[in-house]
């Protein structure tokens, strides 16, 4: 996805924000965001888009904040989207912890001690008369 594509889509949802694009060292500003930051940090505008490099971050974002203007500055890794394998690790991760959870209570069960308690409940009349009545 183009920059210009992800900027406008975040443009639907914030209309009244200044939305900055990071492309490399710079930051881009687009379409009407150009001639806030334009005009106000004195950057020139050149086919519809201005920019700045990021060593001016601070700078920007200071006069924003004097003038009480909102803004967002998105960081672009082209390179995440495509190889982004988030959910594949979330899930291997999540089933290791969880087998090795499994593991650990069951290694540490005792099946003895519950076998005892299990035993003391018992009513072995009445289960040697369902044994002979199902044997019939």
């Amino acid at each position: 996805m183009r920059l210009v594509d992800i900027r406008n889509e975040l443009k639907l949802v914030n209309k009244d924000v200044v939305i900055f694009m990071k492309y490399g060292n710079f930051y881009r500003v687009f379409d009407e965001d150009c001639y806030i930051i334009g005009g106000l940090l004195g950057y020139k505008i050149y086919d519809n888009k201005t920019g700045f490099p990021i060593t001016e971050f601070n700078k920007v974002k200071e006069v924003l904040d004097k003038n009480n203007i909102s803004y967002i500055f998105y960081n672009v890794c082209e390179s995440i989207k495509e190889l982004n394998s988030y959910e594949l690790v979330l899930n291997y991760y999540k089933n290791y912890f969880y087998k090795s959870e499994l593991i650990n209570t069951l290694f540490n069960y005792d099946i003895t001690n519950e076998l005892e308690k299990i035993l003391k409940v018992v009513n072995y009349e009445q289960l040697n008369k369902l044994r002979e009545k199902y044997e019939r």
